[in-house]
């Protein structure tokens, strides 16, 4: 993924890399040899560099992890081991570190209790990872609804602002 340029030179941190200069390809994000699911390692290197997503894909990661979880119970019954995973509140790296500390992902069952959204500068990034994860591994990967996943907390709090501030970027022309 081409990088963006630094025509002024002015980045703070001169060793930190620019982000992807554009957005994951569909092609890259969800690739025919895992049939409509998307490729969740390589989703999590593209946002750990800052990168983003497009419009089109963020639907259909949402609208195939929304069938997964409409299909799941109210109540689910969950046996050890676990790892559970507490308020996340928008912090991307402290999730991908989670992942690092809590077992790998494709052997370790997951509980997620919620408050994924808020706080943080990086919420859309935790729930895309998150979804992707859970269209990828929907019998070991859970989530329970946190009072921040309401429209309330997220107009007072800032995913809201995050959500407008992050489309509103995407939508500008690029500066060259």
């Amino acid at each position: 993924m081409e990088l963006l340029r630094d025509p002024s030179k002015d980045r703070v941190v001169k060793t930190l890399k620019p982000p992807p200069h554009r957005p994951l390809s569909n092609q890259l994000m969800f690739p025919d040899k895992l049939k409509n699911k998307p490729d969740w390692r390589i989703l999590l290197d593209h946002l750990s560099k800052e990168g983003r997503i497009a419009k089109e894909d963020l639907i259909k990661l949402v609208t195939e992890c929304n069938k997964i979880l409409k299909n799941e119970g109210n109540l689910i019954y969950l046996h050890d081991p676990l790892t559970v995973v507490g308020d996340i509140h928008g912090q991307y790296y402290d999730l991908v570190k989670m992942f690092d500390v809590g077992g790998n992902i494709e052997t370790t069952k997951y509980l997620f209790l919620g408050d994924f959204v808020d706080r943080g500068s990086f919420s859309i990034e935790v729930v895309v990872l998150a979804y992707a994860i859970k269209i990828n591994f929907p019998n070991s990967v859970f989530f329970l609804r946190g009072n921040h996943e309401c429209r309330q907390l997220t107009s007072f709090f800032n995913f809201k602002d995050e959500c407008i501030q992050k489309k509103t970027l995407s939508s500008r022309p690029l500066q060259v």
